[in-house]
């Protein structure tokens, strides 16, 4: 048998397309041999080397919207909208102290140096942090900071690592190309929630006045006089938290928009992002030409859309599915 190796594309919550790919191959029984991914791609097949792709997909098919958020520290725009501290912890959950060179799976993780403007490729080292670095989408994620470099995304310089994993020593390289067609179609469709709070809420609600507080009564003793005061004094913070959750509210809304409203930040970015790693993917499979291309249609889902896993890991799954005979008549 010849090796295979697998070239996994950058495209934000698209990448989820990669655990259908990775599905389908192990159905059908065939090895995977060499990994190499950029972005999104870089962290599934790191998820995969490590052998933890069940726990990655039961964790990703049940988040919702909300769930996700929790996983996005927003922070005073600096370098990046967000911080990938969560994320990071995530990341070590399921690959824990894993060292890339320890891969039974040869892996590769392609990030870009931001100063530099440079191709990087981390094949030795901490696993969580490659990934880290090769997942910092700029202008959303604040870079990573790697000895006296900072890393971003992977997808910058090389969307589709398929020259990297034929270097490696992949004699069939199959490349999942995962912003085909027109990905412009995603645009205001972003799937931000109703509540753009998201889910701010204050546990009950300021006590309305009631008929009785009216009745003539008789002085409070000191102990209900206390009790009077404590239930003032929450009444006003409540009130008050009230006040900063509305203005949160349209701080938040500002970036996260209704879908009326048009165009969130996130949407921008990552659109603009696509636009770019369209024409640079478009670029370099001209040059480096994969054996097999696989590109599942998911110009509909917008790079923040990582709670519709089972949607797009399905894609990603009947899209390899049709390309089986191919890679067997190229084994």
């Amino acid at each position: 048998m010849k090796s295979i190796g697998l070239a996994l594309g950058s495209g934000g919550a698209r990448g989820w397309a990669h655990i259908g790919v990775l599905r389908a191959l192990q159905e059908a029984e065939i090895t995977v041999n060499y990994i190499s991914g950029a972005s999104i791609g870089a962290l599934v097949g790191a998820i995969y080397c490590a052998g933890e792709l069940d726990e990655l997909e039961d964790f990703i098919r049940d988040l919702s919207w909300r769930d996700m958020l929790a996983y996005f520290d927003m922070v005073f725009p600096t370098s990046g909208l967000l911080d990938g501290s969560k994320v990071y912890e995530l990341l070590s959950e399921h690959i824990q102290g894993m060292k890339i060179e320890e891969s039974e799976i040869p892996f590769c993780c392609v990030a870009t140096d931001l100063i530099k403007g440079e191709e990087v490729h981390l094949t030795t080292g901490s696993m969580v942090d490659a990934v880290r670095a090769s997942i910092s989408v700029p202008g959303i994620f604040t870079p990573f900071c790697h000895g006296d470099r900072y890393l971003v995304d992977g997808g910058i310089v090389n969307p589709v690592p398929v020259d990297v994993v034929r270097k490696m020593g992949a004699e069939i390289v199959i490349a999942v190309n995962l912003n085909r067609n027109d990905i412009t179609s995603g645009l205001g469709k972003s799937s931000s929630p109703a509540d753009p709070t998201h889910g701010l809420t204050v546990s009950g609600k300021p006590e309305e006045e009631d008929a009785d507080d009216k009745a003539i009564t008789p002085p409070p003793s000191s102990s209900e006089a206390s009790k009077r005061r404590k239930e003032s004094f929450l009444k006003n913070l409540s009130n008050r938290y009230l006040s900063l959750q509305e203005t949160l509210s349209g701080k938040v809304d500002q970036w996260l928009p209704d879908e009326d409203q048009g165009l969130n930040i996130f949407d921008v970015i990552g659109t603009s992002l696509n636009v770019m790693e369209q024409q640079v993917t478009r670029s370099r499979l001209e040059t480096y030409l994969p054996d097999l291309l696989v590109e599942p249609p998911l110009n509909d889902f917008p790079i923040f859309d990582f709670h519709k896993a089972d949607r797009i890991i399905r894609m990603g799954y009947t899209a390899m599915k049709q390309q089986l005979p191919a890679v067997k008549d190229l084994l």
